[in-house]
């Protein structure tokens, strides 16, 4: 049974076929044959429960809010605030791109918009500072990451939803391991501008950064009613993100006048395509999800690797999640693969918010790398710029990515020290 269902899907997934499919249609063919006395249209219920859960409706809103502010002034605005933060520091136009990815992952959730919100901004200004295109491009990539890490985000409340994890303890302990990642980028931006004699930036006089702040203040408003909102009780992450989107359309439609009716009519259109086929995805992954219990998968693993060490467990998790980040979206990598090794992971004694951090920073690592990350297509189409060239420049920014994931991987407390610091976890 568990052959049929694995074979199956790992020879649709070479074929090339459309995701949905490659989940579902291997599912189907297990229950034909080893559930005959089932009617098939269980795994139509199985869908529809995989998506009737009140913590998935967090993800179209943060989607949404995301596609609102690529196309509007609020990635600027970051851009600009950073820039008078950090930009007068040695590599600090380098600084100042790694904070905006960081502030906008606080709002959107989603890696592949901030390459558009803040990439688009800062690529021409980091060329002209001096920065070759090669370590420009690799920043704002490797950066722009840093979303799937900061809270909202959308792999944390995927992860939360089936394994019935906190969501607040999930995204505090992203946002201390994407603190670490930025200050990881920060550091190699300072040796690198040094290293190139990048000239320093202006430094901004006192008036400067009042008015940059001033400009920015709607934008930054949105973090702070988000994370504010969820950890202070206002309200849950749910209802965080549905405040998110009608702050992000009021935003950039009435303050800043960034979109009109007519764009956001486009916008809402693209954006509700994308949100159905993630959540088709879902519930696809909620069906091959069942049939890998039935087919008594999870165990198999437990009983394969439970006998292993905790180190052996982890190395294992990270090589399959980076494996899949190459190969899949990370949204579907989350789907597929934590109901397999969950269950490993809680037979060896590793902590369930740790081993969500993991699983993000591979996933994350694996959208810069080659052959088929998905940031690398998405900046091929943004900046156009050859495939090769971009895959070049992403070298130095891997290579850090995999020392970081090192450190955090054994040891537990990068990632658990800020949930410990506010939850006593």
């Amino acid at each position: 049974m568990a052959a049929l269902l694995i074979v199956s899907l790992l020879v649709m997934l070479g074929l090339g076929f459309p995701i949905f499919l490659t989940l579902v249609l291997p599912s189907i063919m297990t229950l034909l044959k080893y559930f005959s006395h089932l009617d098939p249209a269980v795994a139509v219920q199985r869908m529809v429960v995989g998506v009737d859960k009140f913590s998935l409706m967090a993800i179209p809103f943060f989607m949404y809010a995301a596609d609102v502010m690529s196309e509007g002034e609020i990635g600027k605005r970051l851009v600009n605030l950073a820039k008078t933060l950090v930009g007068h520091f040695t590599g600090g136009l380098a600084m100042a791109t790694v904070l905006a990815c960081l502030i906008f992952g606080a709002i959107s959730g989603a890696g592949a918009a901030a390459v558009v919100a803040i990439g688009l901004v800062v690529l021409g200004p980091l060329m002209q500072a001096g920065y070759d295109t090669d370590f420009s491009v690799g920043l704002i990539l490797s950066s722009s990451t840093l979303a799937m890490l900061i809270p909202p985000s959308i792999a944390y409340v995927l992860y939360a939803t089936i394994t019935g994890a906190s969501v607040g303890v999930l995204f505090i302990s992203g946002l201390g391991a994407g603190v670490i990642f930025g200050l990881a980028f920060m550091i190699y931006s300072y040796f690198y501008a040094k290293k190139h004699r990048i000239p320093l930036e202006k430094k901004v006089t006192l008036s400067e950064a009042m008015a940059s702040i001033k400009e920015s203040i709607w934008a930054l408003g949105l973090p702070i009613v988000i994370i504010g909102g969820i950890y202070s009780g206002l309200f849950t992450p749910t209802e965080a993100a549905a405040v998110a989107a009608m702050y992000a359309i009021f935003v950039e439609m009435v303050i800043y006048k960034s979109i009109d009716l007519k764009k956001l009519y486009e916008i809402s259109v693209h954006s509700g395509k994308t949100i159905a086929m993630l959540m088709i995805l879902i519930a696809a992954g909620s069906v091959l999800s069942w049939v890998m219990t039935a087919a008594q998968i999870p165990q198999a693993m437990v009983n394969l690797l439970g006998g292993s060490s905790k180190t052996v467990v982890l190395l294992v998790i990270n090589i399959v999640f980076l494996m899949a980040g190459m190969l899949i979206d990370p949204n579907s990598a989350i789907i597929v693969l934590t109901p397999l090794v969950y269950p490993v992971a809680q037979a060896v004694g590793i902590d369930t918010v740790h081993l969500a951090t993991i699983m993000v920073l591979n996933l994350a690592i694996g959208m810069l790398t080659p052959p088929f990350g998905l940031n690398i297509f998405v900046a091929t189409g943004v900046f156009k710029i050859p495939y090769e060239k971009i895959v070049q420049g992403l070298m130095p920014f891997i290579a850090i990515s995999l020392v970081v994931l090192l450190i955090i991987t054994y040891v537990p407390g990068t990632a658990l020290w800020l949930p410990r610091i506010l939850y006593g976890y």
